[in-house]
């Protein structure tokens, strides 16, 4: 029904290691275009929006105009995580079943099961954006490791050239000063220097997808829900929206 190859593996092990924590299950769109999923979380507080073309597979192919798959992705993202360095990841779909076969040091075949679900074609967010800021994976991770230590909340706030990152613990604060000057943004764009909060455990659930990213893109505006790109070679993109928080 449907068959491709990526060249690196643990490209699909980091996101999906993201995208269990947020999702149960959900259901994997193919077509002539590409590979998709948009899924809401349960409390519907977030949405995994996943896309990459058919461009980006070493080999790619689709039976008729489209194929829908539905996994658990406890079990998917169990038998990703035996990706090693430099293995291809193969993936077919069949009537009830996914092969995920490894080609590295040798060939490795998993089986699971397809999950019987019906897809539902959810529209993309249309959110207000105003503050623009992108950096690299790395840059992402320590700055939500250094947040989460002491805090369950993130505030992000822009001036013209600076994006602020704020954590509140108890009786503990912690600020990150993020900017182009720094080296600690690649780039920054404010339209208005607007103030917004967010539930930190949505971005620390991010970090294994930003493990993998060349790039991480964040736009929010103010009391709205911020949008988090994550940009892989080759044309892969995986984003996350997590509505503001309220105290």
């Amino acid at each position: 029904m449907a068959r491709f190859v990526f060249g690196d593996a643990r490209v699909w092990r980091y996101m999906i290691a993201s995208v269990e924590k947020i999702l149960d299950e959900g259901v994997f769109l193919l077509t002539k275009e590409g590979i998709s999923l948009r899924a809401l979380d349960t409390s519907r507080v977030a949405m995994v929006d996943l896309f990459y073309p058919e461009s980006a597979f070493l080999e790619y192919e689709v039976e008729g105009e489209q194929v829908e798959f539905g996994v658990s992705f406890g079990v998917f993202s169990k038998v990703l995580r035996r990706a090693r360095k430099n293995d291809e990841l193969e993936i077919s779909v069949g009537d009830s079943h996914i092969e995920i076969i490894f080609r590295g040091r040798g060939k490795r075949i998993f089986r699971i099961p397809q999950i019987a679900l019906t897809y539902e074609r959810l529209p993309e967010p249309k959110i207000p954006i105003t503050v623009r800021a992108s950096m690299t994976g790395t840059v992402f991770r320590e700055t939500i490791r250094t947040i989460e230590v002491i805090a369950e909340a993130i505030e992000l706030e822009a001036s013209e050239d600076t994006l602020y990152v704020r954590g509140e613990g108890d009786i503990e604060k912690a600020e990150l000063v993020l900017s182009i000057e720094r080296g600690s943004l690649l780039d920054l764009q404010v339209e208005s220097p607007d103030r917004s909060l967010y539930t930190l455990e949505y971005f620390s659930q991010m970090l294994q997808a930003a493990q993998a990213a060349n790039t991480v893109n964040i736009g929010y505006s103010a009391d709205a829900p911020v949008r988090v790109d994550m940009l892989y070679a080759p044309e892969g993109r995986l984003t996350f929206y997590v509505s503001p928080r309220t105290e």
